[in-house]
């Protein structure tokens, strides 16, 4: 970061909650071995983004990169040469240009793998039944709760094409998140607190998907709840 560059008090209080965050997410099981990322809108509708192939339990505040939300261009790097630019930021930009999100985490949960691979079907994962629903935006314990399923690839940025997909179709226009098979989750939120009660829920939301589909299999139908 330039030196004669002056941070506001809105970046300062978002770079340290995204430093909170990812030492919380880390804690939850969700960014560890140096996987996953973070980003969050400023005031200004900058994008601060974590960097890539680091321990994220042990970013600084000065440690993350400001891009244009629009194009994913760098508009500022962090002092320390070695950090590079997360290759999630292209999905963080698409995520927040489409879904006018102020927060994206891409997590690599166990639960978010196990949670594809419990779907009854290759495209979504359905969910619905729980009380939990409710902590997703616009939704209800009754709610049948649609998340889309894309394939994953070889390189990052190669989800794009996938991602914009389901980001643009109306079938998940209710979603907040998107599920990468054998790879993880994306999950956002209008802001970063929204963010972050998105990821609890959705973490819990698979967690129950999963056991729920474990008792069906040990007992041979579904189970009564």
């Amino acid at each position: 970061m330039a030196k004669d560059v002056v941070i506001g008090k809105d970046e300062r209080n978002t770079r340290l909650l995204v430093c909170d965050f990812l030492r919380l997410f880390y804690n939850n099981g969700w960014v560890t071995g140096t996987g996953g990322g973070i980003c969050a809108t400023s005031a200004t509708g900058q994008v601060l983004t974590a960097p890539t192939g680091v321990h994220k339990e042990r970013v600084q505040p000065a440690d993350l990169f400001v891009v244009n939300s629009h194009n994913g261009e760098i508009l500022r790097s962090p002092k320390k040469q070695l950090l590079r630019l997360s290759e999630c930021a292209p999905i963080f930009c698409q995520i927040i240009e489409r879904r006018c999100a102020g927060a994206v985490l891409h997590s690599h949960a166990l639960s978010t793998v196990l949670a594809a691979d419990a779907s009854d079907t290759k495209d979504y994962l359905s969910i619905e039944g729980l009380e939990m629903l409710k902590g997703i935006a616009n939704e209800h314990n009754k709610s049948r709760h649609i998340v889309p399923i894309v394939s994953n690839t070889m390189y990052e940025r190669e989800l794009c094409v996938a991602i914009e997909g389901a980001l643009t179709d109306e079938a998940y226009s209710r979603s907040y998140c998107i599920l990468v098979r054998d790879h993880g989750a994306y999950i956002w939120g209008k802001d970063i607190w929204e963010t972050k009660r998105h990821a609890e829920v959705y973490h819990f939301l698979f967690e129950a998907v999963v056991a729920r589909k474990q008792i069906r299999l040990n007992n041979g139908h579904a189970p009564s709840f």
